[in-house]
């Protein structure tokens, strides 16, 4: 005859295996899914785009869908000044923004937003992927953005209705330029008249006479048609403004280490996948452009251009903190 005792201790190991394996059930549940709005002023076929969409794919394979995120392209969310403070208050989730917008907000983006600052985009990248990175992302965090890896946006030069070769030739022309203090002192500085304008009026203002010429990238001359009515691009390459891809500190300091790993690992991979799509498009424009007849006049001595942007390094980069990142960017092999 078994001992009085079985029943009880057979109940009792019932009761244990069956707690633990309601504990190991809990313990497998997957997390809730997360799902993240992201905001593009790109159409989902440009680079950045094309970057953005691997980020989002890489993060949810490698957080197995906890992380679901989509990007609304096109600037379906707003503007990048709306989208900005969107990013802030967390409505956003995550962004890829152009730096200039921040030049009042983070100090350090008026540094990569300097003419004349980089000698070509491997110098451009070494930077942003370094000492002027590090320095940016400290002062976006401060404002509730954190910076995880840096798109390119290529090399501006001016494009013109008639020949420009040297900045004597630019002097009485009327230049469309961003709506930024510095970019009116920019063309000032080289002799023309800055003229603010609305992105999308450039094409029928260049048409018209309203403005003699604009700047911008091959792709962004190409793509919009402006090399229809501005027959001469000189490769000035006065600015190289970086990109910035981020998310919000909000949804940051909700993340595990892990998953905060997985992001900045899907985001340098991404920049990776986005400036080789951006060389290509680059490459594709400038061929398309050429072969509509447009008149490539190559700027292969920057300097006298350069020469003439003293006033607005002293006036945008004269604070230390500012004029020792100048530097250190100069100097930099």
């Amino acid at each position: 005859m078994p001992p009085k005792t079985t029943r009880p201790r057979r109940v009792l190991f019932a009761a244990v295996a069956a707690a633990a394996l309601g504990m190991l059930g809990l313990g497998a549940a997957p997390a809730a899914a997360q799902e993240w709005r992201g905001w593009n002023i790109h159409a989902a076929d440009y680079p950045n785009g094309i970057g953005m969409d691997a980020f989002t794919r890489i993060v949810g394979e490698r957080t197995n869908n906890r992380i679901r995120m989509r990007t609304f392209h096109s600037a379906q969310l707003g503007q990048q000044d709306e989208a900005i403070q969107q990013m802030r208050l967390g409505t956003i989730d995550f962004a890829n923004f152009n730096l200039s917008p921040f030049n009042n907000l983070a100090p350090t983006t008026n540094v990569v937003t300097l003419p004349f600052l980089f000698r070509n985009v491997a110098h451009m990248q070494a930077a942003i992927d370094g000492p002027a990175g590090e320095a940016i992302a400290a002062d976006l965090e401060k404002i509730g953005i954190i910076a995880l890896s840096w798109y390119d946006a290529g090399a501006r030069s001016i494009y013109t209705t008639r020949p420009v070769r040297t900045p004597a030739d630019l002097r009485g022309m009327k230049i469309r330029v961003q709506t930024s203090d510095l970019w009116i002192d920019l063309m000032r500085n080289l002799g023309a008249n800055p003229t603010p304008l609305p992105f999308g009026e450039v094409f029928t203002s260049l048409q018209s006479g309203v403005i003699d010429g604009a700047e911008n990238n091959w792709p962004s001359y190409e793509s919009t048609r402006h090399f229809e009515v501005a027959r001469f691009y000189s490769t000035t390459e006065h600015s190289n403004v970086p990109e910035v891809l981020a998310v919000s500190a909000q949804r940051w300091g909700r993340l595990s280490p892990a998953d905060r790993t997985i992001l900045r690992e899907a985001a340098q991979e991404s920049a990776r996948i986005q400036r080789a799509a951006w060389a290509e498009r680059e490459r594709v424009s400038r061929e398309r452009v050429v072969a509509a007849g447009v008149t490539v006049i190559e700027i292969t001595d920057r300097s006298p251009w350069a020469a003439l942007m003293e006033p607005v390094y002293a006036k945008y980069a004269s604070e230390a903190r500012l004029a020792a990142l100048v530097r250190q960017i100069r100097e930099m092999p």
